[in-house]
């Protein structure tokens, strides 16, 4: 079986953000950096050491081919490197962005939440910021950094508006999507979904808030570079920061000089094993990597330790997703391949990567379901729903409308991706399809119909709402498939964005945003604000 880009998988959807200043996810340096660390440690012997562990020797002078001088460097073209760029250079400071691939890299899908906005004012929706905060900081294991998470909770409604009027000005609209009643795993109304105007139609939904901030950044003096990966950064000899050396595509090295700082905005480890295996091996349990861009290796982590900067406590969240197969489940049963339940379906995103991958015991699990899942489905959404559940629809529309999304992904599914939907007229066939013993799934079935008429689930008490038997044919099952989208976690910042040393002393010069940057969360990827 084979897995699915996240552009293919999220589009036309909104996804989840931090805010509009803390996302980004473009790497910036090239493997080769690790490769001749890993060659140094071999010379060395020096085996058990990390390739961030072991700072490269420093570029000679007589090998940089150019100097350019500029007062900002941000390092990285995604979501948080092109908003910092365009704030940096609204606010006055000559600023230059060095980008390693030939296009912005884009993963936000037009999807950014706020706790409040004027979008959000439009429709009367407040939130109580005590309640939220408390369910971030408590899905994160209570080991965030609080302050952090306080600051967002007091910018987010400034930077929202900021981006509203930015948008607006660019002929984009915002749609605000519905979240989740679960009195469980709730999730508020808050996601800001950008679409529309000039730059969309030009671009992806996947990318084109990152050419909005390009154009913005380019009207206030802001310069863009491409294929112009970071290798290392440049210290002075009291440590600071001052700036970083790219390489060209033809190799030579260009020196950049920032006489106000270099901002890291480099994007997550998603695609190196070796950060996978020493900050977040859950990773190494998913269906499938889901993001695009495999150009996210962890550069800015290992620049940051190279110049003294110290990395968040491990293991380092993850954010996962269950659709890196089909794309609908529903609270209805989930089996192992073994055929057998082994979880409470009617939890969150994470919630049902995480049991598929540890109670379930593999990488996918089956949605099963009978003939009236879609009336099953219209009765949970009053209590629950969420991300994939519900669809990414608009605040106040009707429940309807996400059935009908549903019941269209489904039935495109069983023809368009067979390998991942199956339909059968009784439950012996669907167990052949989706290759589980007959006998086991018939029992399972029959034990999960007894719990539903009895409206109580003593096997995982599952809210008796979301308890629907499974008797009329036909069935269909939908694969349940974990993937990594991102790892939100890394280097040991400051409240001002500061790269801090192991003793929380700042690196002077050096930032660090977006995926890159850790602190801001921990243990776990919080959606209740997405």
């Amino acid at each position: 079986m084979t897995g699915i880009s996240r552009r293919n998988l999220l589009k036309g959807a909104a996804f989840s953000a931090a805010g509009v200043a803390a996302l980004g996810l473009a790497g910036c340096a090239p493997q080769t950096e690790a490769t001749k660390a890993d060659a140094a440690l071999a010379e060395t012997g020096e085996a058990a050491k990390h390739t961030w562990e072991v700072k490269p020797e420093p570029i000679a002078a007589d090998q940089i081919s150019q100097t350019v001088d500029t007062e900002v460097l941000v390092i990285g073209g995604g979501y948080s490197g092109t908003c910092c760029a365009l704030s940096a250079a609204q606010n006055g400071a000559k600023t230059i962005l060095v980008e390693k691939d030939a296009v912005l890299n884009g993963h936000g899908v037009g999807g950014t939440g706020a706790i409040a906005s004027r979008a959000l004012d439009d429709l009367g929706l407040k939130f109580d910021k005590s309640l939220e905060m408390e369910r971030w900081v408590s899905t994160c294991g209570n080991r965030c950094r609080e302050s952090l998470v306080g600051k967002w909770f007091r910018e987010s409604e400034r930077c929202m508006n900021w981006f509203l009027d930015m948008a607006e000005a660019n002929g984009a609209k915002c749609m605000v999507t519905v979240g989740s009643n679960s009195t469980v795993h709730p999730e508020i109304a808050c996601s800001h979904f950008m679409s529309g105007g000039p730059i969309f139609e030009e671009h992806t939904m996947a990318d084109f808030v990152e050419y909005m901030f390009e154009a913005e950044a380019l009207k206030a003096g802001a310069e863009f570079v491409y294929e112009m990966p970071a290798v290392q950064l440049v210290q002075d000899e009291s440590g600071k920061v001052t700036g970083a050396i790219c390489q060209n595509k033809s190799g030579e090295y260009v020196q950049y000089n920032a006489s106000k700082g270099v901002v890291l905005a480099t994007g997550d480890i998603s695609y190196n094993d070796e950060y996978i295996e020493a900050f977040a091996p859950v990773a190494n349990r998913v269906f499938t990597r889901l993001c695009s861009d495999q150009g996210n290796v962890g550069d800015g982590h290992n620049m940051a330790a190279w110049a003294g900067g110290a990395f968040q406590e491990g293991p380092w969240p993850t954010m996962m997703h269950p659709q890196a197969a089909a794309t609908f489940h529903g609270p209805f049963l989930f089996v192992n391949p073994d055929g057998k339940r082994f979880m409470n379906e009617a939890t969150w995103v994470q919630g049902k990567c995480l049991g598929v991958m540890y109670n379930g015991g593999a990488d996918h699990a089956w949605s099963i379901f009978d003939a009236n899942w879609q009336n099953d489905l219209l009765g949970s959404l009053e209590h629950g729903g969420g991300m994939f559940w519900d669809t990414f629809r608009p605040y106040g529309s009707d429940y309807q409308a996400a059935v009908d999304g549903h019941t269209k992904t489904v039935e495109n599914g069983l023809t368009e991706v067979p390998d991942y939907y199956k339909r059968a007229d009784t439950l012996e066939e669907l167990a052949e399809l989706i290759e589980v013993d007959p006998a086991e799934l018939k029992a399972t079935v029959e034990r999960y119909n007894k719990l539903c008429k009895a409206g109580e689930d003593t096997d995982f008490f599952k809210e008796n709402h979301f308890l629907f038997p499974i008797e009329q044919g036909p069935f269909t099952a939908c694969m349940v498939a974990p993937g990594l989208l991102s790892v939100v976690g890394g280097i040991h910042i400051s409240d001002n964005f500061e790269v801090l040393n192991e003793n929380d002393e700042p690196i002077p010069g050096l930032y660090a945003i977006g995926n890159c940057a850790g602190d801001i969360y921990a243990v776990d990827y919080p959606i209740n604000i997405c």
